[in-house]
């Protein structure tokens, strides 16, 4: 059985993964990477399309309709007494250096761009990231140089994109492999309760194949769009319960007399 035989099978039955736990570590491993990349799906899609997409608006917006402004010494300046907001193809693009505006109250359900008195944020699908000017050292960076930073971003963003989704592969697949570490003490907690014959070994490669349920739910939801509210907390439940209805499926070890 391949892994995407075993993918499918682990959505729907405990009894299949409880037979899991006697192949070999290998074909787990490669399981599990195979999780890691089904899970970052929605944020690679997102990724892609504002990086494609989104540069070339900032650019043309930067260009035509913002006002002057420099960054020097970590602070956003310019000859505006009021946030400038743009509204433009699905994405709001702010700059404002009188500290009005805070990365909290920047609405997360939008695409923003948006250029803060001491930082630069950018908002994709609900995912925040901010920078600090002070990336920028002592030097002085004028619209116009921001603009040349711009469209050298856009002849590299074919290299720059394949590189940070690459980031973002080994990043998540480390975080899932530790998650699995830790659910497998949680199988052997629930093996010697129902008095199963469960060694560690064995519970981390069930473990991976319990949390398939989970990883491919959210994956669908961040897909669609749709938040779930405590999620984080959702998935550790349904990875519990997966878990221990596939260790119940394991015969019970015999007692010696």
């Amino acid at each position: 059985m391949n892994v995407f035989q075993q993918l499918y099978k682990s959505i729907y039955s405990p009894k299949d993964i409880a037979k899991f736990r006697f192949q070999g570590i290998g074909k787990t491993i490669r399981f599990i990477f195979l999780l890691a990349l089904i899970s970052i799906i929605p944020v690679a899609v997102q990724f892609v399309s504002f990086a494609t997409s989104a540069l070339d608006t900032l650019r043309d917006s930067l260009d035509k309709e913002l006002p002057s402004f420099s960054i020097e010494n970590g602070t956003l300046t310019s000859d505006q007494s009021e946030p400038v907001t743009l509204e433009k193809e699905g994405m709001t693009i702010i700059l404002d250096d009188s500290g009005q505006m805070k990365e909290g109250n920047l609405d997360r359900n939008e695409n923003t761009v948006a250029f803060l008195k001491d930082d630069f944020v950018v908002i994709s699908q609900g995912h925040v990231q901010s920078s600090s000017y002070t990336l920028f050292g002592d030097s002085t960076v004028t619209k116009d140089e921001l603009l040349d930073i711009l469209k050298s971003l856009k002849d590299l963003k074919w290299i720059l994109i394949p590189v940070a989704l690459s980031i973002l592969y080994v990043f998540t697949s480390g975080m899932t492999f530790l998650k699995i570490t830790i659910f497998a003490i949680i199988g052997v907690t629930f093996a010697n309760v129902l008095k199963r014959n469960v060694p560690y070994r064995q519970s981390f490669r069930i473990t991976a194949y319990s949390a398939t349920v989970s990883t491919v739910f959210f994956t669908l939801m961040e897909l669609l769009q749709t938040r779930i509210p405590a999620a984080p907390i959702l998935d550790w439940f349904v990875i519990t319960v997966i878990l221990y209805l596939v260790v119940k499926e394991i015969p019970q070890r015999k007692i010696r007399h």
